[in-house]
């Protein structure tokens, strides 16, 4: 048995256990949601059921996002700035063209963390799309050693999630 065959259904059970806490409901209209590397597993967790999709590396790591949080509402596209960012990107605009929401990352692929690219921005001004700029803030948590400081909340943790317009031509 695969280790990923293991660590899928781990994953999925882990991130259902979550108690999310949101003080607003998300926008109706097509919109991005950008958060940061270091919310990745947040993230994905906290749209898993909803109807978005995601632009996640063409990297391993990507695949093994994909594979874990796939399934329910949440799709994806492949694609970042170190690989195949320019088709991920006219995805993500066909995406936002046909009604349906997109979410990404400020920091790109390979940081430096906290460090906003442009893709977010970009996209938001080519599709009029409103930018959110999603945060989340865990009861629990621990955090790993990696380049993106990735936060991995405890089984069973609230999550505060606050979303912060930031317009679609700043």
């Amino acid at each position: 048995m695969a280790i990923l065959d293991l660590f899928v259904p781990i994953v999925r059970a882990w991130t259902a256990t979550l108690r999310w806490s949101t003080p607003a409901d998300l926008p109706s209209s097509p919109t991005i949601y950008a958060c940061w590397h270091s919310d990745l597993v947040a993230a994905g967790a906290f749209f898993r059921p909803r109807p978005v999709t995601a632009l996640v590396s063409r990297s391993s790591d990507g695949d093994v996002l994909v594979e874990a949080l796939g399934g329910r509402k949440l799709s994806f596209v492949r694609g970042s700035s170190s690989q195949g960012g320019g088709a991920g990107a006219r995805a993500c605009l066909r995406i936002l063209g046909s009604g349906r929401s997109v979410a990404t990352t400020w920091d790109g692929p390979k940081g430096p963390p906290g460090v906003a690219k442009r893709g977010p921005r970009w996209m938001a001004r080519s599709s009029g799309a409103q930018l959110v700029d999603v945060r989340f803030r865990y009861q629990r948590r621990f955090q790993l050693g990696d380049w993106s400081r990735m936060s991995i909340p405890f089984p069973f943790s609230r999550v505060v999630v606050e979303f912060r317009p930031c317009g679609s031509t700043e």
